[in-house]
């Protein structure tokens, strides 16, 4: 959304992306649909407390869900991106390059 003197008012939702863990953790799975806890903390650097927080951040706002499974007889924790996730992250991603292709045309 846009304000009269040309600043640009970012919706409630971009504050929890624009943090840039959580964009990131949202960039994989949006283009993933899943991904386990591990990979996701090695691909991103993170430690698993961290992790944990941003993720936790993301299910609060339904964006993501997570999943105990068995893989080769291992537990192992799936990440997923929800319908409403997918919704969100397209909507902002959209946002997001309007105002790159609006900067580009000034």
């Amino acid at each position: 959304m846009e304000k009269e003197n040309n600043e640009i008012e970012l919706p409630p939702t971009d504050e929890i992306f624009s943090i840039s863990a959580r964009f990131s953790i949202m960039f994989l799975l949006y283009i993933n649909k899943k991904i386990s806890f591990t990979n996701l903390q090695k691909l991103l650097n993170l430690t698993p407390g961290n992790l944990s927080h941003h993720l936790n951040k993301l299910m609060e706002q339904d964006f993501i869900e997570t999943k105990k499974m068995i893989f080769s007889k291992r537990p192992i924790n799936m990440i997923f991106i929800t319908e409403k996730g997918k919704e969100e992250f397209s909507t902002y991603l959209s946002k997001f390059k309007s105002v790159l292709d609006r900067i580009e045309k000034e």
